[in-house]
């Protein structure tokens, strides 16, 4: 498949390959239900000097992905999740041959859904006025957390610092603390 170049695409690429990266987005998704499109959303447009989004703005990025993520990527998710784990009645060969398929769509279903991310922060000046970019990196996780309603505890704290720390290498580890 071949989808327009995007930097939030190709940033979301190169910083989710990153040790520990996927691991805490996968646990974030997982246990909080957070978006891990949303986490690498909240990160790249505060790299790119966009500033911070607010608990509206990623309320309406929310509202926006919804249908896609509940209708093609869940789905998608969960026959390659139940493939890994129950070949439910389907020979090994057959599985290995349509598993690679499965995750190939699931992958693509993402990329249609960076791009709509993308697009609803088209414009630079949709975010705040950009000040440091990992405060604005941690102020636009704070608002993602609003936006899902997701409390923040320590081991929450724990993945998104170890996300903010392979996008910022040089920041400490303040996490997102409660409002």
């Amino acid at each position: 498949m071949s989808f327009p170049s995007h930097p939030f695409w190709d940033y979301s690429v190169t910083l989710y390959a990153k040790p520990g990266v996927a691991d805490a987005c996968l646990y974030l998704q997982d246990r909080y239900g957070l978006n891990v499109n949303c986490i690498l959303l909240c990160v790249w447009t505060a790299a790119d000097g966009r500033g911070a989004l607010t608990s509206v703005q990623m309320a309406t990025a929310l509202r926006r992905i919804a249908d896609w993520e509940s209708q093609a990527i869940g789905p998608l998710r969960e026959i390659r999740r139940k493939c890994r784990h129950e070949p439910l009645g389907v020979p090994e060969f057959l599985l290995q041959t349509f598993t690679p398929q499965i995750e190939a769509a699931e992958l693509a279903a993402e990329h249609v859904e960076q791009l709509v991310l993308a697009d609803t922060v088209r414009d630079p000046a949709v975010a705040d006025a950009p000040g440091e970019p990992m405060a604005d990196a941690r102020m636009s996780l704070r608002a993602l957390l609003d936006a899902a309603d997701v409390a923040v505890d320590a081991r929450l704290n724990e993945c998104l610092d170890d996300v903010l720390r392979a996008a910022f290498p040089d920041a400490g580890r303040d996490g997102v603390r409660p409002a």
